[in-house]
């Protein structure tokens, strides 16, 4: 009957209500329509509140209404439905969740956030149920004029359904809670129910706590069929309720169709906020990417493990929460670390660890994957593993790395010691399966204002020759955050030692300073190549991300690979062919004076690849291009450099004081007229890659508001420059029609071995024989050598 009442119109819904059940009255089915839902019963309909539009979603019954955290909630009424005297009644609702409200910014409290309340403190009347950060949850009502409460001593189960029931049975002296059936908690009550109708609130009470705009006392999840009888519902009746679907906590794709500034082919969860990725690992045919997460809102507070996954590492979904807070020793949250895998320690499996934060200190703690899917985790029974900093550093201990030279294993964790960034370094025992802690440091910076006074997101990685590559985030250098990195050797008592030509860190962006650009990167070997991507915040306002309904995003997949001097050498990604489609521009060898359109490649997901002779005259491209403004990209090259101009925008401001619109990449080489640069351009909304000639590269953020600001051109100023190819496309992360070419493999003669590669660009096959190389291979296409191959059989 739920899905035939809440189309019919308020006369025939109140010619109805007698059919209603005996003792039934009070009924939200949490359907919406024109905005508003319905109380079934009295035919009233209430306005859902906030900033995006409401979201249905398959419920429990029916259809159920998806809460986004810090914005939506609903301010109902009830009518005196329960009337003085009476002694008897049962709430009924379902609720699912991906996560509990923040309620408090790193404190431990014990106030909780509504789900569902008319409890009026000042009245003396009426109920709720409510929850905390925590997950532990209660229901209050008042009884005879005075408060009674049952506290449930366990959380609130997450990612899936919760029919919670609190059935009031004053005659029997008790107070009943249930979950999905079964009793989780009980109080004693005497007297009669104390209501006197009023506002009912769904997805938030009167409890208000903000951290700027957002309020922390919202509710993030579905909430669905919201019931309230006269009467004490038998457990026998409540047993027999269940769930019509499973409950489908994804992000409701209508929510940003609309946005024209959201990225589409660079990963980030499907809302809210994230910070550093840190981790990433190929199983079960896909690469699983995980990074900090608030699952609540677009802002920092009380870090889980969040989880995205992607076939090709741009066409990008969310999975449920992998780590969450609540043992003591991660109540605070669970802050960064990495995934790794190892023979002896992880029996060949991917395992986490992470930095595990109380209300005191840091500790390392650690977590094994269910099965191969990587969606459930469980954490290790011995945590924490490392139990806290050793003597002599800062309070700062954090994000822990794993490595293997050889025999030994060990972890190293960001720190400080006498105010310049250092890392700690714990070496594994076989014997009993511990980790050392004797205050022994793996490699420490020579200044605070070139290395910073704390180093976060420490890696070391293992390159070709016997290199190894360091990087770290430092915080506080001289131009403030950016990250940095060392080429070198792990000696025998596994430190590091800095090759010769590393007097300090280098840059890994071609500009970096104040927390702008590629951070805190996760590297990750895998078929060959060395993949890396990091955290390019927005830089925006908390009123901007409160308006977006997220924060930051992570830049394109790189590739890295070390030249001879042990410099980082940084290309694209060669999978990210696969999402060029055939809306295309292609033009060679001729001379470009003036403007040229791109048409018909145009809008705000495109790769642009040029190779241009340098002369001159300054050349570029204009990008967000309308009737009255455009964003510049231009090469000058008595500087060397690549200047990016947004100033000129209508944009959202995220770079006040710093850039104030306009960057500047200077090229650590200096390149001749006459040379050739290769200029690699992906533009996603509100992301710039650029790479320059497959070896430097830069993550940009901009925020261009006009929706017509589409435009793509390819110029050259006061005189004419040579193209030797000029190439774009319209980017679909979805297709797969851009295929050719998605790998320009250098064994690629007629009659020599041929790399085989999926198409996602996974290395299959190396070095095969080009008539037998797909003979145990399953049908389907395969990049062999440089040509598309199809295999029926």
């Amino acid at each position: 009957m739920k899905n035939i009442k809440i189309f019919l119109a308020a006369g025939a819904i109140a010619a109805t209500a007698g059919c209603a059940k005996a003792g039934l009255v009070a009924h939200f089915p949490m359907e919406v329509r024109s905005g508003q839902i319905q109380e079934l019963i009295s035919g009233n309909r209430f306005a859902v509140q906030g900033h995006f539009s409401p979201e249905n979603v398959p419920g429990a019954v029916g259809q159920a209404l998806r809460f986004d955290g810090y914005t939506s909630w609903i301010d109902a009424s009830l009518t005196n439905i329960l009337p003085e005297g009476n002694k008897k009644m049962t709430l009924s609702f379902y609720t699912a969740l991906p996560s509990y409200p923040i309620v408090k910014i790193d404190e431990n409290t014990s106030e909780k956030t509504a789900i569902v309340t008319c409890l009026d403190e000042n009245a003396k009347t009426g109920f709720g149920v409510f929850i905390g950060f925590d997950g532990k949850w209660s229901f209050k009502a008042y009884v005879g004029g005075w408060p009674v409460e049952v506290n449930v001593s366990t959380p609130m189960p997450t990612y899936q359904w919760n029919n919670i029931v609190a059935v009031v049975d004053c005659d029997s002296r008790s107070i009943t809670l249930y979950n999905n059936g079964e009793a989780v908690g009980s109080a004693r009550c005497s007297g009669s129910l104390s209501f006197g109708g009023g506002s009912f609130k769904m997805g938030r009470g009167n409890l208000e706590n903000y951290s700027g705009p957002f309020l922390l006392t919202s509710y993030n999840g579905l909430i669905d069929d919201i019931k309230i009888w006269d009467e004490a519902i038998s457990q026998e009746t409540i047993r027999a309720w269940k769930a019509e679907n499973p409950a489908d906590l994804d992000i409701p794709a209508s929510r940003f169709a609309d946005d024209i500034l959201r990225p589409r082919f660079h990963g980030m969860p499907a809302a809210a906020w994230t910070n550093e990725c840190h981790g990433m690992v190929w199983s079960d045919g896909r690469y699983h990417l995980f990074f900090q997460k608030n699952a609540d809102g677009p802002y920092m507070a009380r870090l889980h493990w969040g989880h995205i996954s992607s076939e090709n590492l741009y066409d990008w979904r969310e999975e449920k929460i992998a780590i969450a807070p609540g043992d003591p020793y991660d109540i605070k949250g669970c802050w960064s670390g990495c995934v790794f895998t190892d023979d002896v320690i992880t029996n060949g499996k991917p395992n986490i660890i992470y930095t595990a934060v109380d209300y005191g200190r840091a500790t390392i703690a650690g977590a094994s994957p269910d099965d191969a899917s990587l969606l459930d985790w469980t954490k290790w029974s011995n945590n924490p593993i490392i139990n806290g900093r050793p003597g002599g550093l800062s309070d700062d201990f954090r994000d822990p790395y794993f490595f293997r030279n050889g025999e030994n294993a060990y972890i190293i964790v960001g720190s400080s010691k006498d105010g310049i960034g250092t890392t700690t370094l714990h070496r594994y025992n076989p014997a009993n399966s511990t980790w050392s802690n004797d205050g022994a440091l793996f490699f420490t910076g020579k200044s605070a204002s070139a290395d910073g006074r704390f180093w976060e997101m420490p890696n070391i990685t293992p390159m070709a020759d016997g290199k190894w590559l360091f990087t770290a985030t430092p915080l506080s250098t001289s131009t403030g955050v950016r990250t940095i990195y060392w080429t070198g050797t792990i000696n025998a008592d596994g430190t590091f030692a800095p090759a010769p030509n590393f007097p300090s860190g280098k840059n890994v962006e071609l500009n970096s300073r104040d927390g702008f650009g590629l951070l805190s990167p996760t590297i990750y070997n895998h078929d060959g190549k060395t993949i890396a991507l990091g955290i390019v915040p927005d830089k925006l306002s908390g009123q901007d991300n409160w308006n977006l309904g997220w924060a930051h995003c992570y830049s394109l997949p790189r590739e890295w690979s070390l030249d001879n001097d042990g410099i980082l050498v940084q290309k694209p990604f060669s999978g990210l062919t696969g999402m060029r489609s055939s809306t295309k521009f292609t033009r060679d060898a001729f001379d470009l004076a003036g403007t040229l359109s791109l048409d018909p490649v145009s809008g705000r997901a495109v790769e642009i690849e040029a190779v241009f002779t340098i002369g001159n005259y300054p050349f570029g491209f204009n990008i967000f291009k309308n009737s009255s403004a455009e964003a510049t990209i231009t090469y000058n090259y008595a500087s060397s450099s690549l200047t990016v101009d947004f100033s000129r925008l209508n944009r959202l401001i995220n770079d006040g004081g710093v850039y104030n619109g306009v960057y500047t990449l200077t090229l650590p080489e200096y390149l001749r007229r006459g040379s050739d640069i290769k200029i690699n351009l992906f533009i996603d909304h509100s992301i710039l890659d650029i790479f320059i000639n497959d070896r430097w590269a830069s993550s940009i953020r901009v925020f261009p508001t006009d929706s017509d600001a589409n435009g793509i051109e390819a110029f050259s100023n006061n005189g004419s420059t040579a193209v030797k190819s000029l190439r774009a496309w319209t980017l679909d992360p979805t297709a797969s029609s851009g295929i050719d070419g998605i790998i320009a493999d250098s064994v690629a003669d007629d009659n020599g071995p041929v790399n085989v590669y999926s198409l996602t660009g996974q290395l299959l096959l190396q070095g095969a024989d080009r008539e037998t190389a797909l003979d145990t291979l399953p049908a389907g296409l395969y990049i062999v050598g440089n040509r598309k191959v199809a295999k029926t059989n």
